[in-house]
This record gives C-alpha cells, sequence and structure tokens, in this order.
C-alpha cells in the first residue's frame, strides 16, 4: 500500500479510537511492523500523535478529518448560504459531480425548483435526498463506505466516476491557502482530482473558517484555477481576493443587506 493510502488509514482508526495499541494498530492495518514504526514516526513530527509505552493517541489539534455527524454540526448557517449561493448559477439540464462532504449535503433542498438535473456522487446523503426529488437523476458510484462518514471511496468509486464527463465538478475542502485547497483523507482527494480532470469547470465552496495563511491540512487536492469559481460565505481576506482575480477564477460571496443568512 502507498505511503500515503498507510497514513490515511491510519489516521482513519485514531478519529474512531483516539488512543490505540500499536499492536493493534498493526493487526487493524496488516503493515509490518518496521513499517507502522516509519509511519508513525512521520505522524508524530508532523504533529499529528503522541507516541508513549507502547500506545498511539491523536493529539486534539490534528488537522484530521473529523467524522460525518460532527462535521454536520459546524458551520450549519454558513453550509447552507453557501448551497443556496450555489443554486443561483446551476442551470437547468446541467449534469454534475457532487463531493461527499458536509457542505455539499446541504444542498438538496434548494435544488427543488431545477428542472432536469443529473447528479453523479459519492456523497449518500446527497444520493439519498436527491433520489425523492422527481426533477433529478441520480447516479451513485460503486465502492466501499468511509467509516465515520456518509461517503464512498476506493477504486471502484474512481473507475465508476471515470466514465463522466459533467458539467460541473461541485466539492468542499478542509482547508485552502495561497497555494491551493487541500484535504485530510488521501482517497477522497484522488477522487475529487479525477472529477476534476473529468468536468468542464470546478466549483470549491469553502466557508471563512477554511482559509487559512499555510495551511497544515496533508493532501493537497489542487491548485487554483483548477476551480472557476469559489463560494465563500464572507468577503474573504484581500490577498485571496487580489490573487483569485488575477488567476480570474470567479468569487462569489453574499452581500448581506441583499442576501441576509439563512
Amino acid at each position: 500500500m502507498p505511503k500515503d493510502e498507510r497514513i490515511s488509514s491510519i489516521l482513519n482508526i485514531l478519529e474512531t479510537h483516539q488512543k490505540i495499541s500499536v499492536k493493534r494498530l498493526i493487526d487493524l492495518t496488516g503493515e509490518s511492523t518496521s513499517t507502522m514504526r516509519r509511519d508513525l514516526i512521520i505522524l508524530e513530527q508532523a504533529g499529528k500523535i503522541q507516541r508513549t509505552f507502547g500506545m498511539v493517541s491523536l493529539l486534539p489539534d490534528s488537522n484530521i478529518e473529523y467524522s460525518s455527524p460532527y462535521r454536520l454540526q459546524e458551520q450549519v448557517n454558513e453550509k447552507k448560504l453557501m448551497c443556496h449561493l450555489l443554486s443561483k448559477i446551476i442551470k437547468d439540464n446541467q449534469a454534475m459531480y457532487i463531493d461527499p462532504s458536509t457542505t455539499l449535503s446541504f444542498l438538496p433542498p434548494f435544488l427543488k425548483d431545477h428542472r432536469n438535473l443529473n447528479i453523479i456522487t459519492d456523497n449518500l446523503r446527497v444520493a439519498v435526498k436527491t433520489g425523492k426529488m422527481s426533477n433529478i437523476h441520480v447516479f451513485i458510484t460503486g465502492g466501499e463506505l468511509k467509516p465515520n462518514s456518509d461517503s464512498i471511496i476506493g477504486s471502484h468509486a474512481i473507475q465508476d466516476l471515470a466514465m463522466f464527463r459533467p458539467q460541473l465538478a461541485i466539492m468542499s475542502c478542509s482547508s485552502l491557502d495561497m497555494n491551493g485547497a487541500y484535504m485530510a483523507n488521501v482517497e477522497q482527494a484522488n477522487i475529487k482530482r479525477q472529477m476534476l480532470a473529468n468536468a468542464r469547470e470546478g466549483i470549491l465552496l469553502a466557508d471563512h473558517t477554511k482559509f487559512k495563511n499555510d495551511s497544515s491540512d496533508y493532501v493537497k487536492l489542487a491548485e487554483f484555477p483548477a476551480w472557476t469559481t469559489l463560494i465563500t460565505d464572507r468577503k474573504p481576506p484581500i490577498d485571496f481576493l487580489v490573487r483569485l482575480r488575477r488567476l480570474n477564477v470567479k468569487i462569489i460571496y453574499p452581500n448581506f443587506k441583499n442576501n441576509p443568512l439563512i
């Protein structure tokens, strides 16, 4: 297994267990003792874990991808606002990829007045909600259900998505800085890159908490202008505005006089 996938697997296990023995980690991942030792050293040097007496603990401020139920409760109004803004630029008869982010899980209610939409997704929550809407045709990928998540990952998901060439690839990220957007999960990043490459246009949604001067999420998703549009919940920092406008990236954020928070 490639190093990035091993690291992601260890972080996913620690997200669930918080503290676990090295022996149990080896049993769960199938890694050799020497490989596990090297991977844990990498994570320790990155400030993501602490090792003590044969145990591994996840540090509380590690930049991991937290569970879906936890993230669904964060910045709810901001996520709804961004989805509302997104719905205004989605056109009837379009085909689009929607990623498994909790941000996009709030999108379906804003699509009820659109006509003949085609949605390709690895987001179970979006698939269930839009599957009940007569104006939307839904394709959901095969693959492996990611633990503590509503997302589908793995090689089967990538293979299924490879056949599609949608107009839009719509996604969120864990964080972004002047150099691009980042994820805390390798497999989800790989799927999103696939769809960015396949789609005619990429749209990124990121609330104000995700803007960083120097992101510490360890998987780089892509650089601007891979996305031609950025949607956020408030005016971004001036350095982001200047840089993205130079790259001809359209930036959409609310005018609160006319668009109060939902």
